[in-house]
């Protein structure tokens, strides 16, 4: 077994935003000739294809008006959520991108577009009064580089007291429709597609598998052996089923568990359990039994009701055994190199397996391999140990400071491949937004091009600080008596505490042929470097 390995420490990043900011006077105003860098923010509320044509539309009429105005586009930002959210991805990175001065003016169709929340609104303008960045609205509601931003506070409640009648008078229109057995929720049950409200069973083999689900769980089946055999068999999920873009192929236990809580698969309708805490949040609460809207035999059954009425009893009853891992010594330090999960006790095996095996089978991860707890400690305890009494030479010394100071020039080297690459990619970014101007690529291809460039840049930036962080510790000159610190410790210990564990091993991955990967908490001077 190889137990070397790199160090790898996270950090801890804090954003500050300020908040009562000054009044629109203290917004900067540019020359003329000034060429300003120009972010487009584009919103709709959902997903549906009438939607994706508005985008566009919105896009094609800022274009025109940056080009009438000689702006610079740097970015194009766009969501397709409510307004009265907070936590929309485009609107996150545009105002990050904001904070990091990468544009100077904000273009948006309507105050509503950016924010229909009077909170978000207000700290939207205080990070752009703090940035020094503009906010023009086509609408002619709001533009502070001409000044016109003497409205903004009734804009911004205007908008929020908008979505808040509107959201009451959607509540209102679905309990109505409830009321009248038809469907009102965005995605049918799993076997169910609507048809005007209507529930009809689909003409694949989602129904069979509802089915199977409710007979294998009858038969004395587990919820979770239930979910392994599904995603074996490749079964496609309900997420995938609903097209969702974030759908994933793996069934869990909670999503059979769904299924089989389900009381539409009778028959019935049972709508209006759940509903928003506010419109300017996603959070919901459970309301009463009363509440409730049930209708019964709205719809053709996929499963009888004696059938359901049995599972309900035997969910009540039954116990579920939890294949979910204790914590123990190595439970979350050491992982699976292959799918990156968890490794997991067991304890009739007496060591660790990969989770995501145990959890979703072969088809997910092929890794089978147990790591008996008792080898991989003495393995960290020998190399601890070993490196500990080699400290204490004075000749080692001296062959470490050599061994620190030909590290230091390849992690200086590794340093500067990490910033020539995001160098790359950020110039490939641009590059993207212009193919898109010059209509080679669509919207689509732009979004999904330059959201892997900014999840590249941002893994660059964090090995960036772990391969910083490397070289300020070969360059201490304490580093053989700060190490020293850290391993003595361990030189009196015949056993591995949870305490030194996890003072000096960050993670341990284990791989498919069953060797470890130890990365410590510091620089490993006889690591080979790779």
């Amino acid at each position: 077994m190889n137990s070397n390995a790199t160090q790898i420490r996270p950090m801890n990043l804090v954003n500050t935003i300020r908040t009562n900011p000054p009044t629109s006077q203290y917004f900067t105003t540019y020359g003329g000739d000034r060429v300003l860098r120009c972010a487009i923010y584009a919103r709709v509320s959902t997903e549906m294809e009438t939607q994706r044509t508005s985008i566009d539309n919105q896009i094609d009429l800022f274009r025109n008006y940056a080009a009438q105005n000689n702006w610079e586009i740097v970015e194009i930002y766009t969501d397709k959520q409510s307004g009265t959210k907070v936590n929309r991805p485009g609107l996150k990175k545009l105002i990050e991108d904001g904070k990091a001065g990468l544009y100077d003016v904000i273009l948006a169709k309507e105050l509503s577009r950016l924010a229909r929340n009077g909170r978000l609104s207000y700290e939207l303008r205080d990070t752009c009064l703090v940035n020094n960045i503009h906010i023009v609205c086509l609408d002619n509601s709001i533009n502070t580089i001409t000044g016109d931003v003497q409205n903004f506070g009734l804009f911004a409640w205007l908008y929020e007291n908008e979505s808040a009648n509107s959201s009451r008078r959607n509540k209102a229109a679905k309990r109505t429709k409830a009321n009248r057995g038809l469907f009102v929720g965005s995605n049918p049950p799993y076997g169910y597609y609507s048809d005007k409200g209507k529930l009809k069973i689909r003409e694949d083999n989602t129904p069979e598998m509802v089915r199977r689900i409710f007979k294998e769980y009858l038969d004395g089946k587990g919820m979770d052996s239930i979910a392994k055999t599904f995603t074996a068999e490749r079964i496609p999920t309900p997420s995938q089923i609903a097209r969702k873009s974030n759908a994933s192929p793996l069934w869990h236990a909670s999503t059979v568990k769904n299924i089989l809580n389900n009381q539409h698969y009778c028959g019935d309708l049972v709508q209006n359990k759940t509903e928003t805490v506010s419109v300017t949040t996603t959070k919901r609460r459970v309301l009463g039994e009363d509440q409730a809207t049930i209708q019964e035999n709205t719809h053709e059954p996929i499963i009888s009701i004696e059938t359901f009425q049995a599972v309900q009893k035997m969910l009540q009853t039954r116990t579920r055994t939890s294949t979910a891992p204790k914590k123990h010594l190595f439970t979350n330090v050491l992982f699976c190199e292959h799918c990156q999960k968890g490794m997991w006790y067991k304890a009739n095996q007496k060591g660790y397996r990969c989770g995501g095996n145990i959890k979703h089978g072969e088809t997910f991860c092929e890794n089978r391999v147990v790591i008996r707890e008792k080898e991989l400690k003495h393995i960290i305890i020998e190399d601890l140990q070993e490196l500990f009494k080699s400290i204490q030479d004075d000749e080692f010394l001296e062959s470490l400071q050599k061994r620190l100071d030909q590290k230091k020039i390849l992690i200086k080297n590794e340093l500067t491949k990490i910033e020539n690459k995001a160098n790359k990619l950020r110039s490939r970014k641009k590059d993207y937004l212009d193919m898109y101007a010059d209509e080679l690529i669509s919207r689509e291809e732009l979004v999904e091009y330059r959201k892997q460039i900014d999840q590249e840049v941002s893994n660059l930036e964090l090995a960036k600080i772990e391969t910083q962080e490397k070289l300020e510790e070969c360059e201490s000159e304490n580093y053989a008596i700060d190490l020293g610190k850290k391993l003595k410790d361990v030189s009196i210990l015949n056993d591995l505490t949870p305490q030194v564990l996890h003072s000096l091993v960050n993670k341990v991955t284990c791989n498919i042929d069953g060797n470890l990967r130890i990365h410590y908490n510091f620089v490993n001077p006889f690591e080979e470097q790779e």
